[in-house]
């Protein structure tokens, strides 16, 4: 069975255009899945990255309709003992867009359970992430300890 952790968000950017930000921020190689332009893959910390649009509906608590993007890593059976890394790379990977592109959306568990819902906010003067889930501002270690506390289990 594979598992997702998807960050859903929204960017102006065309999706190749996106995917090349996202490459020189991130330091991945987001290219076109056998050539479709419409979803980009790469290989990232041995899982699979994917960047493209979603047409997911809202579902309870998870408002996918309110983003236009999904940036996920997947860890298909071959991959699980990897697992461990998938929550915090993402919640890593979101951090890094929100410091260089600005950007702030919701971390969800195989498209089923939330995770994190960032918002920028302004905290002692300086643009912080906040996590509207842990009603806390993002800061590591700590928000990685959070985020695996809701799954303790996660990957194990």
């Amino acid at each position: 069975m594979s598992i997702c952790v998807d960050y859903f968000f929204n960017h102006p950017s065309e999706l190749t255009a996106l995917a090349r930000d996202i490459n020189g921020w991130v330091g991945c190689s987001l290219v076109p899945y056998d050539g479709n332009p419409e979803d980009f893959f790469c290989r990232f910390f041995a899982m699979e990255l994917s960047l493209s649009k979603h047409s997911f509906e809202n579902d309870g608590d998870l408002n996918f309709e309110d983003f236009s993007y999904r940036l996920g890593i997947r860890s298909p059976v071959p991959d699980a003992d990897l697992r461990t890394m998938q929550i915090p790379t993402v919640a890593l990977i979101a951090y890094a867009l929100f410091r260089r592109m600005g950007i702030v959306g919701m971390v969800v568990y195989d498209v089923q359970s939330l995770f994190a819902r960032y918002e920028a906010h302004v905290e002692g003067g300086l643009d912080e992430l906040f996590d509207l889930v842990s009603n806390t501002v993002v800061r590591f270690p700590d928000h990685l300890e959070t985020l695996s506390s809701y799954f303790p289990d996660f990957g194990r």
